[in-house]
Parts: C-alpha cells; sequence; structure tokens
C-alpha cells in the first residue's frame, strides 16, 4: 500500500492536487490572505506571540515562495535535475527585509506574484511537470516540477491557516 506524502501539521497531501488545480488554488488561497491584509490592517503587522510571525510577515513570505519557486519552475525546464538554494525564509525576517512592508503593498504583490506564477504554471506542458530537480523542503529528496506547483499550493493554504488562526487570536 502506498501512503500519500502530507504535510504533519495541516494534514495537506501533495498528490491530492491535480495539475489542473494547481494554478486556481494557488489564486484562490492568495486572494484570501490579500484580502485579510486589506480588511484587517490594523492586527495584521502584530505578533500574536514573540515567537509567531504576524500576519503580514506570512503574507510576505507566500508572496517570496510564489515568485521564488516561479524562477524555480524555469529553472528546472532549462537544466538538467537542478538543485535549488534555500529560500532563507526565517533569515528574511530576522534581517528586517519585511520591516518595511505595508499590508496594502503585500496585498497587491501577493496578487500579482499568485497571478504571475499561475500563468507560468500552465505554460509548463504536461510532459515537462515531471522534470526532476533536487528539493531541500520538507526533507532533501527529487522532487518534479508538478510537486512544486503542488508544494506552492500547500504554502498557501497552510500560511492561511496561521493568518486565520492570528486573526481568531487577534479578536
Amino acid at each position: 500500500m502506498v501512503t500519500m506524502e502530507a504535510c504533519e501539521i495541516c494534514g495537506f497531501a501533495w498528490e491530492s492536487v491535480g495539475d489542473d488545480d494547481i494554478p486556481t488554488r494557488i489564486v484562490e488561497g492568495a486572494t484570501f490572505i490579500s484580502e485579510m491584509l486589506r480588511s484587517k490592517s490594523a492586527s495584521v503587522v502584530v505578533r500574536p506571540t514573540p515567537d509567531r510571525w504576524s500576519t503580514l510577515e506570512y503574507a510576505a513570505h507566500v508572496r517570496d515562495v510564489l515568485l521564488h519557486v516561479r524562477d524555480r519552475l524555469v529553472i528546472g525546464l532549462s537544466e538538467d535535475n537542478p538543485e535549488f538554494k534555500p529560500l532563507y525564509r526565517e533569515e528574511r525576517v530576522t534581517f528586517g527585509l519585511y520591516a518595511a512592508d505595508t499590508p496594502q503593498v503585500v496585498a497587491a504583490e501577493l496578487d500579482m506574484a499568485a497571478a504571475l506564477f499561475a500563468r507560468t504554471f500552465v505554460a509548463i506542458g504536461p510532459e515537462q511537470l515531471d522534470r526532476p530537480c533536487q528539493y531541500l523542503y520538507p526533507v532533501p529528496a527529487t522532487r518534479s516540477l508538478r510537486w512544486m506547483g503542488q508544494q506552492v499550493v500547500h504554502e498557501v493554504f497552510h500560511h492561511g491557516d496561521d493568518i486565520r488562526e492570528n486573526l481568531t487570536a487577534a479578536r
């Protein structure tokens, strides 16, 4: 019996998302996040606890994932079995790279990044989605371009849940 790979925290199963669903789900999830940024601007910049990111930081991270993985797709189409450098997610926060971001700007950039990622993914032919690459997260493994699209769906919805929890705690 083959079990699907699933996130230990949110239960997301990568293989449960079909190729045609990837672009739509990414845009829908990003739209939810950008709407939360636009409608809750007072609470989105506050960390609910010192060790938990703010809604704005989660949203900026999702924006960066969309842009970063889009570039990885292009590299995966251009190079045979590439190995990618990490995103440095924690370092982006630690170095204050999100400190000057505002909810309105991140919301607009998130919408743009999701649309751009979706258009890029749609342009990749089904036979190209099986191209292998070396991916470091969540564990180092040989993955496919298809899996990278599924991973972005996971990131968008997993962090959408984080944002929902933050905003519920802020009430």
